[in-house]
């Protein structure tokens, strides 16, 4: 069955040009389009898609407001970040806030359709573009993260579960153990790479091949 994909930007030609994308898209359908994020999550209710491309500036709610609100509300919903924007301030509130993929407004159509059959699989997908965010999150260490570092069978499968943009509940919910528990090993994978932050942490599990980019 194919998958259905929202499309919430409030440029009508842009919104207009992914529909006719997205009808070349053999395994998704389209669900609907909104111009704001107050509109998309009217229309989510009543119509859910399982994956929504989102703008991020947006007038009355914009893109960031949407996808806090999102997740509380729609904790199956795959999020992909489509947007003009690749300022670092733009991409860590992004990925902090749980997104599954992020990618810019200059991307052609195998792109798009790479990065949509991403994230239904469970994966991520970032722009080729933003790959420098994730090095200059590195380069923000002030010390040296040690090669040394071991993770336990654990810390890796809650890192890869970050990866993939779950929260601590739902990563709670589909490994059986307590909220608690995520929250201590969370903080061990940030003590333990040096990570200041989620994007840093998921920037160390790339750069270290943990991670499947």
């Amino acid at each position: 069955m194919n998958k259905k994909v929202a499309i919430v930007d409030d440029h009508e030609f842009y919104r207009n040009g992914l529909k006719i994308a997205l009808k070349h898209v053999k395994f998704v359908d389209f669900a609907y389009e909104a111009i704001n994020g107050k509109e998309f999550l009217e229309k989510q209710k009543k119509n859910p898609a399982d994956v929504v491309l989102m703008d991020l500036k947006m007038p009355v709610l914009d893109g960031y407001e949407t996808i806090l609100e999102s997740k509380k509300q729609f904790p199956n919903l795959k999020i992909m970040v489509l947007t003009m924007f690749e300022e670092d301030e733009y991409i860590r509130k992004s990925i902090a806030a749980g997104v599954n993929g992020y990618i810019l407004k200059n991307i052609d159509y195998n792109t798009l359709k790479t990065a949509i059959k991403y994230i239904l699989d469970g994966k991520q997908y970032f722009s080729n573009e933003l790959m420098p965010f994730f090095t200059r999150q590195l380069c923000e260490h002030k010390e040296s993260v040690k090669k040394t570092v071991k993770l336990t069978e654990r810390e890796l499968e809650i890192l890869k579960l970050i990866y993939e943009g779950l929260s601590n509940n739902e990563i709670a919910e589909k490994l059986f153990i307590s909220i608690r528990t995520v929250t201590n090993h969370r903080a061990s994978l940030k003590k333990k790479t040096n990570s200041k932050n989620t994007a840093t942490l998921i920037a160390y599990g790339l750069k270290n091949e943990l991670l499947k980019s």
